[in-house]
């Protein structure tokens, strides 16, 4: 499918939302590489067109949905753990917190937390890719 309408929704989707464009890739529940590529954002080229199933979930991403990741709760176990990997690593806590909307108290919270936002789980997982180790 020609990928220009769904670049064009989801860069409006961005800057409503001001979400890193790896957090509208993982919520889509499409490669962070293909979005990466259709935003021109990577050093590939930027794509002309995009797989039909990528472009629906693409499609179907709304200002909704991503309302709902900042009220639902998940487990935190990935995302503790992954915080502990971006510490170890040397990410410092103060960007980590800053990059995942959170105060370095409500990091450390989410290190000790049975549970976080969904948003929270989507940014600590967008975190690794912004601070690979």
């Amino acid at each position: 499918m020609p990928a220009a309408p769904f670049r064009a929704h989801l860069r409006l989707l961005l800057d409503r939302s001001g979400l890193p464009w790896p957090v509208m890739a993982m919520t889509a529940g499409v490669s962070t590489r293909l979005v990466g590529r259709l935003l021109g954002v990577t050093q590939s080229r930027q794509l002309p067109k995009l797989p039909r199933d990528s472009a629906l979930r693409l499609f179907y991403l709304s200002d909704q949905r991503l309302a709902e990741l900042a009220r639902t709760r998940i487990p935190a176990d990935d995302a503790r753990r992954q915080v502990e990997e971006l510490l170890a690593r040397g990410c410092s806590p103060l960007a980590l917190a800053r990059y995942c909307r959170l105060s370095t108290a409500e990091l450390d919270t989410l290190r000790h937390s049975s549970t976080c936002t969904e948003l929270t789980a989507l940014l600590v997982r967008s975190a690794r890719l912004q601070y690979p180790g």
